[in-house]
């Protein structure tokens, strides 16, 4: 395991401020909307090796506006400009908090799974124990109908103690 063990409880106070904290950013930009495949796949797209590119385009039609034609909106082309900038880095500063969330989600996970698998051992080994379990036990299998296999004692029947 190279991720730090996850052991953390998430205040609903803070879950709040979190989700409070993702309205404010949509609200400050009510201007966002998706856009389907097809549409995507037909835009012209800028990208890390054309921003030079565009920033040059950009001063040109600030220092040199007389050379362009009454048709070319240079008003526009700076606010799309200055928006792609802001837009850039916040993408950045957004895709960096997404990695750090889908990592921790997908380690959270994958404990919440392991401990999941031990219990089920020890539910199937203790199904006849206590009223209401052998339904809990029968439940629990369905998850494994899906794979197309049928653990007889349960996934790991090696195992002795529940995982930390």
């Amino acid at each position: 395991m190279n991720h730090p063990t996850i052991s953390v409880t998430m205040a609903p106070a803070d879950l709040d401020a979190v989700k409070a904290a993702i309205a404010t950013i949509h609200s400050k930009m009510p201007f966002l909307f998706s856009l389907p495949p097809e549409e995507r796949n037909g835009l012209t797209k800028l990208g890390p090796g054309s921003i030079d590119f565009a920033q040059d385009a950009y001063l040109a039609t600030v220092s040199y506006p007389s050379i362009f034609p009454p048709s070319f909106d240079r008003v526009e082309f700076g606010k799309d400009f200055n928006l792609f900038k802001a837009l850039t880095e916040i993408e950045f500063l957004l895709g960096t908090l997404h990695e750090k969330v889908q990592s921790t989600q997908m380690a959270a996970g994958s404990e919440t799974m392991e401990a999941s698998l031990l219990a089920y051992t020890y539910v199937q080994a203790s199904k006849k124990a206590a009223p209401g379990l052998p339904d809990v036990a029968k439940r629990m299998k369905e998850r494994f109908k899906k794979q197309g296999r049928k653990p007889k004692d349960g996934p790991d029947a090696t195992a002795s103690e529940p995982a930390k």
